[in-house]
């Protein structure tokens, strides 16, 4: 296991106790045990290390414990090699999960296929049955990834009671202007804002020419630099929002991260009603 997959996991545990950390209002001792109880009865995925889990009490006990001990660090699991898995690259693997969970339909061997062909993958270098056992393993069987994608979710409306306590985020594409580097050409700008979710105000909004995680990362620092810490950073699912660079700057922040979930937009009213509104009152006289 590298040093970025243990943080990765620590950002993944820190989302898990976040609810009863760094909170503006401590909760007390039968508050907490409340909480941890609801946590263990429900399901936890994070691909690809685990999927479907449930983690008990003492579990949750024991990483709120070490986190206010040790902070982020603390929450890093101790280093132990994969068995089955170590002969093959981790870049490989990646590059297995990837052409799984776009096509769960193929077969081990064809997904080796596709290595060997597009990838410059040896043949022979990996076994079918070692690349089964690590899909088995980490929840990437066909009928797993087949079963995640008909899932039907339900979803839970944000209310917050006080500003500062849950931003939403998301980029937005509004206006054609000149490129700066092709002149004569014009160039898509995207819009990314910030809004608080209890008064609508822009905490931070800001043109860019992409929408990757650098521009992300810049947008949400300006807003913490204007306006402090918040509790919870909610936004979309694309790229930027999910790469795991932007989870482990929230969980060393101390912010709870959640997204929305796939091609499910709700939950991004409130953000959606503000492009609608730049759209609407700025964009025209642009």
């Amino acid at each position: 296991m590298t040093e970025t997959d243990r943080e990765a996991i620590a950002a993944q545990r820190y989302r898990i106790i976040a609810g009863v950390v760094n909170r503006a209002t401590p909760l007390n001792p039968g508050e907490i045990r409340a909480w941890f109880l609801e946590m263990a009865e429900k399901s936890w995925t994070f691909e690809p290390y685990w999927r479907e889990r449930h983690f008990g009490v003492r579990t949750l006990e024991r990483w709120k414990s070490q986190y206010e001990r040790l902070g982020l660090d603390g929450l890093k699991p101790a280093l132990a090699p994969k068995r089955g898995t170590r002969a093959i690259p981790s870049d490989l693997l990646q590059l297995a999960e990837t052409i799984r969970r776009n096509q769960p339909a193929l077969s081990v061997e064809t997904i080796l296929y596709h290595l060997v062909r597009d990838h410059g993958v040896a043949v022979g270098s990996i076994h079918p049955s070692t690349l089964s056992r690590h899909f088995k393993r980490n929840g990437l069987t066909r009928s797993q990834v087949l079963s995640e994608r008909n899932q039907d979710y339900g979803y839970r409306r944000f209310e917050t009671d006080a500003p500062m306590r849950l931003w939403q985020s998301d980029f937005h594409h509004t206006l054609y202007l000149p490129d700066p580097l092709a002149p004569g050409k014009k160039r898509m700008a995207k819009l990314c804002a910030i809004v608080d979710d209890y008064s609508r105000y822009f905490v931070h909004a800001q043109y860019y020419w992409d929408e990757r995680m650098p521009c992300l990362e810049d947008c949400l620092k300006k807003a913490i630099e204007k306006h402090g810490i918040v509790e919870q950073f909610y936004c979309d699912n694309g790229s930027a929002f999910s790469a795991g660079h932007i989870a482990r700057v929230c969980a060393r922040l101390g912010i709870r991260l959640s997204h929305s979930r796939p091609y499910k937009p709700q939950g991004r009213g409130k953000i959606e009603r503000v492009f609608r509104f730049v759209d609407s009152s700025f964009k025209p006289d642009a």
